[in-house]
């Protein structure tokens, strides 16, 4: 990943040939518990999420009904919405009193931390499948469809890149923290 596919992605070139992941719902059975230092997020409390959607393999012609089950242990630290400090006010790191928001970007860090690897899968989710959750848990959110193609577009330009696939953020080595259940429906 890099610039030259964060562009074709911004102008419109679709990979249809990939895997891709719709949700069709999310479900938080209570409210996040975190605390934070301004920067970092963690939960003070083992918290639940579990998102319903759809995934495709179009080299199968097939789709798939799934729920994943996500648990943010106790601990757990994120830096939610990683946009530069510049974009705060349209992408927020965080926003306070919605867990529908903060849920896209904590469980893209973990899904990230993981590199894609998810209880229930033989196979690992591609990093777009990963993107594609993030994007679809923020149109349930009610974010606008510009501001997650931008959002989309800083993803595939600075998460893209090796150094946070399949590694903690900022050295933190939280990732057993994070645990995400896959089950076919």
């Amino acid at each position: 990943m890099g610039i030259w596919s964060a562009l074709s992605k911004l102008f419109g070139s679709k990979n249809e040939k990939r895997n891709s992941i719709t949700v069709q719902d999310v479900e938080i059975p209570y409210p996040f518990q975190l605390d934070d230092n301004g920067k970092m997020f963690w939960f003070t409390k083992d918290c639940k999420v579990n998102v319903y959607g759809t995934r495709r393999f179009p080299s199968q012609g097939v789709e798939r009904k799934f729920v994943m089950r996500v648990t943010f242990k106790e601990k757990f630290m994120t830096d939610g919405a990683s946009a530069p400090d510049i974009f705060g006010c349209v992408v927020p790191h965080y926003k306070e009193g919605n867990d529908l928001y903060n849920a896209a970007p904590f469980i893209h860090d973990g899904l990230y931390v993981h590199g894609g690897e998810v209880f229930g899968l033989d196979k690992k989710l591609s990093r777009e499948e990963c993107d594609d959750i993030l994007r679809e848990i923020w149109k349930k959110a009610g974010m606008g469809r510009k501001i997650r193609g931008c959002a989309d577009f800083g993803i595939e330009l600075f998460a893209g890149s090796s150094k946070h696939w399949g590694k903690s953020s900022d050295d933190l080595d939280c990732g057993y923290l994070f645990v995400a259940k896959w089950e076919y429906r």
